[in-house]
């Protein structure tokens, strides 16, 4: 009997810590507080700012390009030309002298202008630096998503746990009284040891059950911790608020696949758009390019080394259009294109192929989810049948009217009965976690909560 005490004051003791009232913990809080404390987040979100420079970088190639040249030359050797002197005498002749251009000692200085008018590779590269901004925020969405499932995932199993100690409470508060009638019915000699002990084994097994399950909510509130970064002590105390899993537990209303909502294949559909851009870019370099060009500056010569010398520096500029066309270089631009259309085509492969297992998993997990809402349906009945009998047979056993053994198999039976369906309804909601998650309809069910 002080055994049966002890154990009721464990288990009103562990309730009552854990129905202390404290900060309310609610669902979308844990996500934000994620989203802000996790490492990994703040790496991918870099990542964006990068590209986005990245992109911003491309655009500069727009502006002009203005430079300042120097140089200090010694030419040893001066170049000769051969002019045709007699074609500047009064009767044209065909002399010709080999004459020194230039001097010993040479300075150029000046300023260099270019401003790209048409050059459709520029175009092109921002296009790609587009793309690859976007695939960051695929790849950022992405680990967002994983992160807001494993919290809503911890958040699912502390309101489990929380629901099975409520369960196991009862358990142990039931066991407790036909505990209590077995003592009542040994001392009076109507059962015998061996049946009262199978009543304190099944007491024990309950008191085992209930701090287990004690044990597994405070574990899941220390991942919960460790995901969100709130304190543990405020989850331990805390009162989290399960509307969310009010009423239908996480809705699935529309369960087709959201195609542009799934970071898989909003990936696979940008690295094959970047593989078609990086073609357009690869013929892009044999398309013309016109510039202006500019060019403001002054050259010195002189036959000593003497770089301040006046009167020996004399000024040069220009302004003009240039044109670039490629039309021979050391690589080949159609094997490069084919070997992007082969990438391409594997991306597009990849896509079809998580298109499917999208949808068909979707299918299989609709189906999945059918049935054990069926499953779970029957064994909430059953043990609303087990509960109404088993009290019904313990005033019976009270009056004498059954035997202990047939006591005992109902209590038990309605133990196995509230763990399968415990097990059923855990199930279940992970099931339709999977389905929203893998339908892309994670940021709708999260934006619901806010």
């Amino acid at each position: 009997m002080k055994s049966t005490i002890s154990s009721i004051i464990l288990i009103l003791t562990i309730s009552l810590s854990n129905s202390l009232s404290g900060q309310e913990i609610k669902l979308i809080t844990c996500i934000d507080s994620a989203l802000a404390n996790r490492g990994n987040i703040r790496s991918v979100r870099t990542d964006i700012k990068i590209a986005k420079l990245q992109t911003s970088s491309a655009y500069q190639k727009y502006l002009p390009d203005l430079s300042l040249n120097y140089n200090y030359r010694y030419n040893p050797v001066i170049p000769t030309q051969i002019i045709p002197v007699g074609q500047f005498s009064p009767i044209p002749t065909d002399e010709k002298r080999p004459i020194k251009f230039g001097t010993e000692w040479q300075q150029n200085s000046g300023l260099n202008l270019y401003q790209p008018i048409i050059d459709f590779s520029i175009k092109s590269r921002i296009a790609e630096s587009r793309i690859n901004e976007k695939l960051k925020n695929t790849d950022a969405a992405a680990a967002e998503r994983d992160l807001k499932l494993d919290v809503i995932k911890s958040y699912t199993n502390i309101w489990l746990r929380e629901e099975q100690l409520r369960s196991a409470e009862l358990d142990t508060f039931r066991t407790s009284r036909t505990l209590e009638l077995f003592l009542v019915k040994s001392k009076e000699g109507k059962v015998l040891k061996t049946e009262v002990n199978k009543a304190v084994l099944n007491h024990n097994n309950t008191i085992s059950d209930y701090v287990a399950v004690s044990s597994a909510l405070t574990r899941e509130k220390i991942y919960m911790s460790f995901l969100t970064g709130i304190s543990l002590e405020n989850l331990l105390d805390g009162e989290f608020d399960f509307a969310p899993f009010s009423g239908d537990v996480l809705k699935t209303g529309n369960t087709d696949p959201l195609l542009d909502s799934i970071p898989s294949v909003k990936s696979l559909r940008l690295r094959a758009e970047l593989l078609v851009q990086q073609q357009k870019s690869e013929r892009m370099k044999n398309i013309p390019t016109i510039g202006l060009d500019g060019f403001l500056g002054a050259n010195q010569y002189t036959d000593t080394f003497n770089p301040f010398l006046p009167g020996s520096w004399y000024g040069s500029s220009y302004v003009g259009l240039s044109l670039r066309f490629q039309i021979l270089s050391g690589r080949s631009t159609k094997n490069r294109v084919t070997l992007l259309k082969l990438e391409e085509k594997g991306f597009q492969s990849r896509l079809d192929d998580e298109i499917n297992s999208v949808s068909n998993k979707s299918l299989l997990l609709i189906e999945e989810i059918r049935q054990f809402e069926y499953q779970a349906d029957l064994s909430r009945q059953n043990i609303m049948l087990y509960k109404e009998n088993l009290s019904l047979n313990q005033d019976r056993f009270d009056k004498g009217q059954i035997n202990a053994y047939d006591l005992l198999t109902d209590e038990i039976d309605f133990q196995k009965e509230q763990s399968r369906y415990n097990e059923k309804r855990a199930e279940l909601v992970y099931k339709k976690i999977e389905l929203i998650n893998n339908s892309g309809a994670l940021s709708i069910f999260i934006d619901n909560l806010r």
